[in-house]
């Protein structure tokens, strides 16, 4: 809360105190925009708390006070992610417009929830899923959605997977999740969620995942174990740490083949899609029934 006694009329009000912190905030913003980013680094609770003290009373910092606490101690707690040096693997977006236009944004007060409240900005979600679904050659039918994270994100598709799989097979007694065996946690993680049995299949010497390899794995374990069903295979398409790409499309045939649903994991390198000297190595997408990118990842490089 900006001051200690305010009404609620005042709190929505363009008073001169909100215009001059306006200008404050606007005066920060434009030097932060203009120069080279600093390159700070974290530093410990007690340290922060010994620097910045209890933020939340029943007075409140007022506006001066917490632009004050952010710049000379938050902030400065904090990594930039636009800094040269930031090796992350999640980097900020990179041009000046779009941090002008995060600025945009949150002054605006949108909310993109529903079609009801936010036509403008679900209709520009929406083009932008459907130019990522485009670069991938899906169909023109194609949807997609926006969720928080390449976890949930790998989730959702493989629920969906699943669900549609119970709705067909009423004689399976255990369904069964197949993928690398360096496949990301996070798929390891859903078959643990959704309470399925997961069936790890070795890469080749490269690490990249192959559709012969898989199609032997999956015929020997659905051959040992009757009653049981591989419902989805999953692919990577660019792993985390060593941007390795699976055979897209010997694994898309092995699936097409068993009837299997065929996701891509693609959270952090499927954004090369963008990069025509690179996007035959992902031959084979235009045929997943899912897959998942990252805008907070690689994509803001090509963006």
């Amino acid at each position: 809360m900006p001051t200690g006694k305010i009404t609620q009329r005042a709190m929505h009000e363009f008073t001169p105190e909100v215009e001059a912190l306006a200008k404050e905030i606007l005066d920060y913003s434009l030097i932060r925009l203009r120069t080279d980013p600093p390159l700070d680094g974290p530093k410990t609770a007690q340290e922060l708390y010994e620097l910045a003290g209890n933020t939340i009373t029943a007075k409140g910092l007022g506006g001066h006070e917490a632009l004050k606490l952010f710049k000379e101690v938050l902030a400065t707690a904090c990594i930039s992610t636009d800094h040269p040096r930031y090796l992350a693997f999640i980097p900020s977006a990179p041009s000046e417009y779009a941090n002008l236009f995060d600025l945009v944004v949150g002054a605006s007060a949108l909310y993109g929830g529903s079609w009801l409240e936010g036509a403008g900005a679900v209709f520009a979600e929406n083009q932008a899923l459907k130019w990522i679904s485009d670069l991938a050659g899906m169909p023109a039918t194609a949807g997609g959605v926006f969720v928080q994270g390449g976890t949930i994100g790998n989730l959702s598709a493989l629920v969906t997977a699943r669900n549609t799989f119970r709705a067909k097979r009423k004689d399976v007694t255990r369904w069964v999740l197949a993928a690398s065996a360096d496949s990301h946690s996070s798929i390891k993680s859903a078959a643990q969620v959704m309470d399925v049995e997961i069936l790890l299949i070795k890469p080749d010497k490269d690490g990249a995942l192959q559709g012969d390899a898989c199609a032997q794995v999956i015929d020997k374990y659905h051959s040992e174990n009757p009653g049981h069903q591989v419902f989805a295979l999953v692919a990577t398409a660019g792993t985390t740490n060593l941007g390795i790409i699976d055979n897209l499309a010997s694994v898309s045939a092995c699936a097409k083949e068993r009837g299997i649903w065929f996701h891509v994991d693609g959270a952090y390198g499927l954004a090369a899609l963008c990069a025509p000297s690179v996007r035959p190595l992902f031959n084979g997408i235009e045929l997943a029934d899912s897959f998942i990118v990252d805008p907070h990842k690689w994509l803001f490089r090509a963006i």
